[in-house]
């Protein structure tokens, strides 16, 4: 049994994400266009036995910004709300 990772690439490169990156993109890819909680994050990445620190989200975020840049995707920051992933497309 072979696990089947689903692997994220960004230019054709597989983009290198820690398991907790790899689950905080993951739930901004499938609610791509909706807002995600911060705790909708977190119940994604921690089991119920893990005390998480509330600001490792803001980390795993600013990584993930980081490994994007240059892309036309962004993760937005909405405040109190949490975060949204966009897709700009390219200007006509």
């Amino acid at each position: 049994f072979a696990p089947n990772p689903r692997l994220f690439s960004l230019a054709g490169a597989t983009l290198s994400l820690t398991p907790r990156e790899h689950a905080v993109l993951e739930q901004l890819v499938v609610k791509a266009g909706r807002t995600v909680s911060k705790a909708a994050l977190s119940a994604a990445i921690y089991d119920f036995d893990t005390d998480a620190d509330p600001s490792a989200i803001e980390i795993y975020v600013h990584r993930l910004r980081k490994k994007l840049e240059g892309s036309r995707v962004q993760i937005a920051t909405l405040r109190g709300l949490g975060y949204l992933l966009r897709h700009d497309d390219p200007a006509p």
